[in-house]
């Protein structure tokens, strides 16, 4: 009931701060985002549902990593669990996060600084996501089999010679 309780907050939200644009919630494949309680609560909703796809984890470990990180620190830093205002505590921790929390990822620049560098120029736009090819097959599975095939390829050979 978490995750349906989570969901109908989020909707309340949604809804006390007139969102009018799309929302785009993504989930992993566990049974509970694909049920049809979960479902059925932003099914008149704006919201758009979004999926990691079967056996790719690689879709969502970005996202499980940061979430992870986020959990500890609101917890252990900032006390969300004796936090008398909840939400207060998460602004605050969001606005640590992008204003003054180094970050590894970025080469130790704090959010707020790398996207200014970012708009300005400074920061070599790489265009990464442009040359990944997206494939139904995870590419440990296409790799394996291609291993495969060229062994069983090698085999052949060495037989019919």
């Amino acid at each position: 009931m978490q995750y349906i309780d989570g969901l109908i907050d989020v909707i309340a939200l949604l809804e006390a701060e007139g969102v009018t644009e799309p929302v785009v919630i993504h989930t992993d494949q566990g049974s509970v985002y694909a049920s049809m309680a979960y479902n059925e609560l932003i099914k008149d909703k704006n919201i758009n549902r979004s999926m990691s796809r079967p056996g790719k984890p690689t879709d969502n470990p970005v996202n499980e990593s940061l979430n992870g990180w986020i959990k500890e620190e609101l917890f252990v830093d900032f006390k969300l669990d004796e936090s008398k205002d909840p939400i207060g505590t998460v602004k605050g921790y969001i606005k640590y996060y992008n204003s003054q929390r180094p970050s590894w990822a970025l080469n130790y620049d704090i959010p707020d600084l790398f996207y200014e560098k970012y708009m300005n120029g400074e920061i070599e736009h790489k265009d990464t996501f442009n040359k990944r090819v997206l494939t139904e097959v995870p590419k440990y599975v296409l790799k394996k089999m291609s291993t495969s095939k060229n062994e069983n390829d090698e085999k052949n050979e060495d037989v019919s010679t």
